[in-house]
């Protein structure tokens, strides 16, 4: 791997199985640092990966969410030495100084779902930020037209004094100025309906699902049917302030708590 990726880094802990096949957990270098060569290996295998997405023209006019990314995780097959799944943030400035986290890509192959690989990822990336000397996020946020992403992000929501908005009853009044606040910071200038919690359509391509995701929840499925329409993309915010919900956090993903 290290002759595509330049500087992967095996993360401890992070080699194993996961959903019906094994997969190898990386760190790549920062998206500045990424070869044209890496870049193709990443999108080639996601587009292998997961045939119900266009990942190929996502990432001909995306190209910022590798380019522009901090950090890097991907999990590789290693039989194969193809990319299955992606994880991709960068650090964006808030007006009132809160640190958030902008999470520009999240995927997982079809055949590795329902697996170990979201929390594989997640706990990689976090080590990498954590060894780096960075505060824990207060903010995490991402756009998605996929049920299953605000799913897996509210499992995280489960630990005390942790937040996920919008939350499937719609009751995220009290937060409307975090939420447009983190809305003008990850897409900064484009129309932003905070009632729905929607960017109206900041989708590119329009057509990125083949068919309409769906997720095991029915409340999930029936909440984002109600909202969006394809080209959309909901605004997900979790909020972390206080020590004990992130250290919940990053007990869940096997980590130490942050000094």
């Amino acid at each position: 791997m290290a002759s595509r990726t330049g500087r992967a880094e095996p993360l401890p802990g992070t080699a194993g199985t996961s959903g019906r096949r094994g997969a190898e957990v990386l760190a790549l270098p920062p998206g500045r640092e990424l070869r044209p060569e890496t870049e193709r290996w990443i999108v080639d295998g996601l587009v292998e990966a997961m045939p119900g997405l266009r990942a190929r023209e996502l990432f001909a006019l995306r190209r910022d969410m590798l380019a522009e990314a901090g950090y890097i995780v991907v999990a590789v097959d290693p039989q194969r030495d193809a990319v299955v799944a992606l994880l991709t943030s960068r650090w964006v400035p808030l007006p009132s100084g809160r640190p958030c986290l902008h999470v520009m890509t999240q995927f997982v192959g079809d055949a590795y779902r329902h697996g170990a690989i979201f929390g594989r990822s997640w706990a990689a990336h976090f080590a990498r930020l954590l060894a780096e000397g960075r505060p824990f996020p207060e903010v995490i946020a991402l756009k998605t037209y996929n049920p299953v992403v605000h799913c897996a992000m509210n499992a995280f929501a489960v630990h005390p004094g942790v937040r996920l908005y919008p939350d499937l009853t719609g009751a995220h009044d009290a937060a409307l100025p975090l939420v447009t606040e983190v809305a003008g910071a990850v897409a900064p200038g484009h129309p932003f309906d905070a009632g729905r919690c929607v960017f109206p359509g900041a989708g590119r391509p329009v057509d990125l699902y083949r068919e309409r995701p769906l997720s095991s929840a029915e409340a999930a499925n029936a909440y984002f049917g109600r909202h969006l329409v394809p080209g959309d993309r909901m605004l997900c915010v979790l909020h972390a302030p206080t020590p004990a919900g992130q250290h919940g956090i990053l007990t869940a993903l096997g980590l130490a708590r942050p000094e």
